[in-house]
């Protein structure tokens, strides 16, 4: 049996949750450190010789170190890669599953982290964001709706890392993402009913 994963983070709902409920999925040991940010522990020095930017998550790996969710999510999926998590290297789903990795971490979590901006703002300011991200989300959803509208999973051959990555953003714009009925609301549904998803406390 493989050593445990070792999982830095400060709780369990944080970027921390894809990297759990991926591990779950792949039934692969792991053990979590939380750190207590308001007791210095993400800018200790063993921690920043881990991550240099002192940030969440990071994973140990016996000798491999890696830091941002995507990436470790990425590492993750192809060091299990029998687990049919990830396409294979030379498969023909391989360009479209890298290309929702990268959406959901970039594209989709850039416009949903502006809903997290609102501390010290006037009611107009608070107003302008939400609109800006309404209009943002619109567009996001043309990309998500052309494939959820016609299958179950962002991969035609089933469920995979990728949707684990797009699970954990699209809740933090969820009024403008998942309308009741909707093909995300749907998607939305099936993926927080998966026993890896309710055992890694993603959606709590």
């Amino acid at each position: 049996m493989s050593k445990p994963i070792q999982i830095y983070a400060m709780a369990k709902q944080d970027r921390s949750d894809r990297v759990r409920w991926l591990l779950e999925e792949l039934n692969a040991p792991y053990e979590d450190h939380f750190l207590k940010k308001s007791a210095g522990e993400m800018q200790s020095p063993q921690y920043l010789k881990l991550n240099p930017m002192g940030r969440v998550p990071t994973i140990v790996d016996g000798d491999t170190v890696v830091y941002e969710s995507g990436a470790v999510c990425l590492y993750l999926a192809d060091k299990f890669i029998e687990k049919g998590l990830a396409p294979k290297l030379d498969s023909a789903e391989r360009a479209a599953y890298l290309q929702w990795m990268v959406f959901s971490v970039g594209s989709l979590e850039a416009v949903v982290a502006r809903m997290f901006t609102f501390a010290g703002k006037t009611d107009s300011q608070v107003a302008e964001i939400k609109t800006q991200v309404q209009e943002q989300c619109t567009i996001l959803k043309l990309a998500l709706n052309s494939v959820l509208q016609k299958q179950d999973y962002l991969l035609a051959s089933g469920f995979s890392a990728a949707d684990i990555m797009m699970a954990a953003v699209i809740p933090g714009a969820a009024e403008y993402l998942m309308e009741d009925g909707s093909a995300i609301k749907k998607y939305m549904d099936r993926l927080m009913k998966r026993p890896a998803a309710v055992k890694a406390e993603v959606f709590n």
